[in-house]
């Protein structure tokens, strides 16, 4: 469906001769990407807005994705794949914070204790479709690995001035990052370096 939208979109445009029509498929594939990109942002703002969770989505999503630029990890196979992972872990996400978060110390501490090891053993996790070099993975590796320890730190530090519940949301994105690369090297044989 969205492959065929953005398929049409950009054939409009090569039409009305907004893009050179010898590279349509480039700008399908772009506009492919794009509309993914805002149904899936739409999807997690309509969560956290049902479930009243906005702050905590907005954090938690944001460490999720500042790691996983870094740390890599599963990738669905279709969009719609894509669409129905991320609704499921916004919906345990939205639930947990809502349910647990009156043991968000002792949370937060065991998903970055459970995390760092998972990172630092597994992390980057590369995709077999977006192979890299040698080199741009000792740089994924570390910048993985010195990320994870700054939110760490920052849970950390969230705990120690009292702020427990954004301490969750936090690490519980790092948790996030961290299964991903698992899931990543086992579900879809991703290599890591």
């Amino acid at each position: 469906m969205i492959s065929k939208l953005a398929k049409n979109i950009a054939h409009f445009f090569a039409i009305q001769k907004i893009i050179d029509e010898s590279k349509e498929l480039i700008y399908a594939y772009g506009m492919e990407l794009l509309i993914s990109d805002l149904l899936n942002t739409l999807i997690v703002l309509l969560i956290a807005m049902l479930s009243h969770t906005l702050l905590a989505v907005i954090v938690f999503v944001a460490v999720f994705m500042g790691l996983r630029r870094f740390v890599g990890g599963y990738h669905a196979n279709s969009h719609l794949s894509c669409m129905f992972t991320l609704v499921i872990v916004m919906m345990v996400f939205s639930y947990g914070i809502c349910n647990i978060s009156e043991y968000a110390q002792i949370c937060s501490i065991a998903f970055i204790m459970l995390s760092l090891p998972i990172i630092f053993c597994f992390a980057p996790v590369l995709h077999p479709n977006k192979p890299i070099s040698a080199e741009k993975c000792i740089k994924l590796k570390a910048k993985s690995r010195i990320f994870t320890i700054i939110f760490s730190l920052v849970v950390i530090a969230l705990l120690v001035f009292q702020y427990q519940k954004l301490s969750l949301y936090v690490s519980s994105g790092i948790l996030l990052s961290a299964f991903a690369a698992l899931f990543g090297r086992f579900l879809n044989r991703g290599d890591n370096c």
